[in-house]
């Protein structure tokens, strides 16, 4: 009546039929004598069903099913509400619970549109207690195969981010007893992710380029890990600066560039940044480092040359409290600033650059170039992962053969050699 099967990862699962229907279940666990153990009690219970001995509510849910099964005819107690309540239902009372203020309108505008997905793939209408972990494992599979951005499909990252927000769902759901079962996200086999890769100089990405045999795409990503050298910093902001300032729609865009580079800014606390912020130093409106709190702030130094930059434009600000703003003086927001970006690098070599961010984990590396204490970089620009640390963690080029050039194995060398040339 029931057979067990082991999948890669080690974990059983076992397969019954009930009501000419086919059903598979995790067991949770990779012990074969208790898997084997937790099917005999399922064939068992579904035998007590067929005799009378045990009683089912009339066309149970899988769920319902499953855990008077696993149990043995003891039924735990099931919501009275919880066939009324669809997916569609439970996630739109799941947005809905957030009070104004609770969370960042970016953080719930990302759920939603996760949420599309659920309901797009799933069904709106499908029992959210019916929502298995084998329903989500077929919705990562179908994810895998859509459509992403730059020609790939739908990459491993963005399925992970969107099964945590149906973990966060589901435990939202738990709260109100909507479910009684397990998560069904804890047992899915999520998509393998690749490690992104470490920060490059510009010369060192021309270089991966120059051999050829690549794709669009990948010369795309190699871009993305582009850092820049102090130098280069500098000579980009010159290039923003000649275009922008001559540009009233867009005079802020140079100023507000230059914060990002001095502070290692997100560019989303450069938008919430206020006159009145930048004093002997820089505060910093972070949204990202405390989950409980709205806001919580950071501080950085004022460096000189943003100061001059900024008492500059404050000369001609349009007024407000925001530090960088529109004619208008409304604040910023993204659209309003990619444009101007994208408008002020156009046409030139910095065209390959994908936006404000670079200059924040530019910032970063150069601080660590320069010796600054790990911990002094991570207070200055807030939350840190070790994935981040690691990508900027290394020295640039020059400095490494200046570093490998100290080794002294006290072998003595001729004061004349021949050094090889290197053959790739």
């Amino acid at each position: 009546m029931a057979g067990l099967h082991r999948d890669s990862s080690g974990l059983f699962y076992v397969h019954y039929y009930f009501d000419r229907r086919r059903f598979k279940r995790s067991l949770r666990t990779t012990n074969e004598d208790e898997a084997r153990t937790l099917k005999r009690r399922v064939e068992e219970t579904i035998g007590y069903i067929k005799q009378g001995l045990i009683e089912v509510p009339e066309d149970p849910s899988p769920n319902q099913l499953w855990q008077i099964l696993q149990s043995g005819g003891r039924r735990r107690r099931l919501p009275s509400i919880s066939k009324a309540l669809s997916l569609g239902k439970v996630c739109s009372d799941y947005i809905n619970s957030y009070a104004y203020g609770a969370k960042e309108k970016s953080s719930l505008k990302t759920e939603q549109h996760h949420i599309n997905h659920f309901t797009r793939i799933l069904g709106t209408s499908i029992p959210f207690e019916d929502v298995t972990t084998e329903e989500l494992q077929q919705y990562v599979q179908t994810r895998q195969k859509e459509p992403g951005i730059r020609g790939h499909t739908v990459q491993p990252v963005t399925i992970s981010k969107e099964l945590q927000t149906y973990r966060q769902i589901w435990k939202f759901a738990k709260s109100r007893d909507y479910v009684n079962d397990d998560n069904p996200v804890n047992d899915i086999k999520k998509p393998r992710t690749s490690q992104k890769m470490p920060f490059m100089v510009w010369e060192e990405i021309e270089r991966r380029i120059s051999r050829g045999g690549l794709t669009q795409n990948e010369i795309d990503q190699l871009w993305d890990c582009l850092f820049l050298r102090e130098s280069e910093v500098g000579q980009f902001l010159e290039q923003v600066e000649s275009v922008a300032t001559s540009i009233p729609r867009i005079r802020y865009l140079y100023p507000a560039l230059a914060f990002c580079a001095y502070t290692g800014a997100r560019r989303s606390e450069m938008f919430r940044a206020q006159i009145d912020d930048v004093q002997d130093r820089v505060l910093l409106r972070e949204k990202k480092r405390n989950q409980s709190r709205r806001v919580t702030f950071r501080h950085v130094p004022l460096h000189r040359e943003l100061n001059s930059v900024l008492a500059e434009w404050l000369s001609v600000h349009p007024g407000g409290m925001y530090l960088f703003c529109k004619n208008n003086r409304k604040p910023l927001e993204d659209k309003t600033a990619r444009d101007a970006l994208d408008h002020a690098k156009q046409r030139s070599r910095w065209s390959v650059i994908r936006g404000y961010h670079i200059l924040r984990h530019s910032f970063a590396s150069n601080l660590a170039r320069h010796g600054v204490d790990q911990y002094k970089i991570d207070e200055m620009v807030g939350h840190q992962t070790d994935e981040m640390r690691q990508r900027y963690r290394h020295l640039f080029p020059e400095d490494a053969t200046a570093a490998v050039a100290t080794l002294d194995f006290g072998r003595h060398q001729p004061e004349e050699r021949h050094v090889l040339p290197l053959r790739l």
